[in-house]
């Protein structure tokens, strides 16, 4: 018997073929979209996402170890991008970029951020966040206990600059600041998706699609329900999953999503630009403070890219940006997995109890919040097969997984595939986009996208009908949560290393002292 071929291919060499056809397929890419050089755009990004960590290193650690990390971050900048091909231009003309600031400044109204409108209830959770950053001294401590202080220490990157000034100004503008902070990076990510370079109709439907994507939990609650869903209830929980609209995580939980969405919007726009590399390796290690799920949602992409590289090996990558990369992540890795065993962690199966309504549940949620529509974009799409078949997998195995209370690893992790979803099919809209070849037009993908549009729009209702609540900043989140320590907020501080770098935790203010002016 002669060897076989060192591919793993027949000697007639079909399965070599076949596999760089696969590969092909996986690495095919939008040639106007996805090669785009780093810019203005890109810079501003980077700037957003690592702010907040230059706070934090000044602010929460002892000043040697302060001094090495902004140093480290800093130069790590200098190196990850090569400055003399960045293409100082924003991609937009002035009456677009305007269009879209207003786009964002509106949308972010109808958030907590700001409380222009009732915001949903999540917020009483990190407005007492915000105001513990505010009064208290950082690290915030909840308590010392058995020599053990409880500290804040997750998702706190998104609160930051906001506090930082509230600390400077005083508590009357934090409000402002974090709305206006929140606007601030809506507006990148606006900037960051391929819209119509030109102030038109298109345009304003386009950043309607945006505002309104989302599953057709309309269907899902019409089948479960067995009733028309009321005004304005949450119509995304309509059964044990859940991936929510883009306007439900901006109202929400801005501080998870905006992150996310920044770096999902990054990644399409420069992934297949040999530059962008070292510049992912950076933004991995700025996202972890902001939430430690934007990494692991965007993984399985970072993956491909690092694929591409490997088959261009047209680029060289800095030891800089790499060495910034592992020791960022190896301390944030420490230090956000302070108890993380209290969290609670299990799968779907065991928590559904019977698999029978596990699997019928879990078809139909998959087909009506994104299989359907991902199907129709595989039979229309002519680039990004990759990032589709990626999106569609993560979507697919996430309900899979619980964790959490309520399972933040759904609602979170499956934000950077239904970005990538959300981008494809407004490429699909783009004036320069070829039809297939029969010629249809994607009506079925718009009627898809109007049903879907109920769930933003419930949010909307409920922003405005609801009566409206102001913040609350003089309870702590202990207070908040009524005595209790959340373990996916707090974490014990019993481990060395962390205790070496970190300054020494300072009790938050009670409200007591907060309202006799102690800070």
């Amino acid at each position: 018997m002669p060897p076989l071929p060192l591919d793993g291919a027949r000697s007639d060499g079909s399965l070599g073929l076949t596999a760089r056809t696969l590969l092909t397929r996986l690495l095919s890419h939008d040639c106007d979209n996805s090669v785009r050089p780093l810019d203005s755009l890109s810079i501003a990004v980077l700037a957003y996402l690592a702010l907040p960590n230059f706070i934090f290193f000044i602010g929460w650690l002892r000043w040697p170890f302060a001094f090495f990390f902004s140093l480290l971050l800093a130069c790590s900048v200098g190196t990850a991008i090569d400055w003399r091909q960045v293409v100082w231009r924003w991609p937009y003309r002035s009456s677009v970029g305007l269009t879209l600031v207003t786009a964002a400044l509106v949308w972010c109204a109808f958030g907590g951020a700001g409380h222009f409108v009732a915001a949903a209830i999540d917020w009483q959770a990190r407005d007492a966040v915000l105001g513990d950053l505010t009064y208290g001294d950082w690290p915030v401590s909840y308590a010392f206990r058995e020599g053990v202080h409880y500290i804040l220490r997750s998702a706190i990157g998104y609160f930051l600059p906001a506090a930082l000034l509230a600390k400077a100004l005083g508590i009357q503008v934090v409000d402002l600041a974090l709305y206006l902070w929140t606007a601030l990076g809506t507006t990148l990510f606006l900037h960051s998706l391929p819209l119509p370079q030109r102030l038109g109709l298109r345009l304003l439907l386009l950043l309607l699609l945006v505002v309104l994507f989302s599953g057709m939990d309309l269907l899902g609650a019409l089948t479960y329900w067995g009733e028309w869903p009321e005004f304005p209830v949450r119509l995304e929980w309509w059964t044990r999953f859940s991936y929510p609209s883009l306007s439900g995580q901006l109202f929400w939980a801005p501080n998870h999503a905006l992150p996310i969405w920044l770096g999902a919007a990054l990644f399409y726009r420069h992934w297949q630009n040999p530059a962008f590399l070292p510049f992912a390796l950076l933004l991995g290690a700025l996202l972890l403070l902001w939430t430690p799920f934007a990494l692991l949602g965007l993984t399985p992409f970072f993956l491909l890219s690092v694929l591409q590289y490997g088959v261009s090996r047209n680029q060289r990558i800095s030891l800089t940006p790499l060495m910034t990369t592992i020791l960022v992540m190896a301390w944030m890795g420490r230090f956000l997995t302070l108890n993380i065993d209290d969290i609670p962690a299990t799968s779907s199966l065991q928590q559904a109890g019977a698999a029978k309504g596990f699997l019928s549940s879990y078809l139909v949620f998959i087909l009506l919040e994104f299989g359907a529509l991902s199907l129709l974009l595989a039979s229309r799409l002519r680039h990004s097969h990759g990032i589709l078949w990626i999106s569609m997998a993560t979507l697919s195995l996430l309900p899979l997984g619980v964790f959490g209370p309520s399972n933040d690893l759904l609602l979170r992790v499956s934000t950077p595939s239904l970005i990538m979803l959300l981008i494809l099919t407004l490429t699909l809209f783009q004036p320069g986009n070829s039809p297939p070849a029969d010629g249809s037009r994607p009506w079925l993908i718009v009627a898809m996208l109007s049903i879907g549009a109920f769930t933003p729009s419930h949010e909307f209702g409920r922003a405005m009908i609801v009566r409206r609540w102001l913040p609350n900043y003089e309870h702590t989140l202990v207070d908040q949560q009524h005595g209790s320590f959340p373990p996916h907020y707090i974490g014990r501080l019993d481990r060395a290393d962390v205790r070496l770098l970190l300054r020494d935790p300072a009790i938050v203010p009670s409200s007591t002292q907060r309202r006799a002016g102690h800070h």
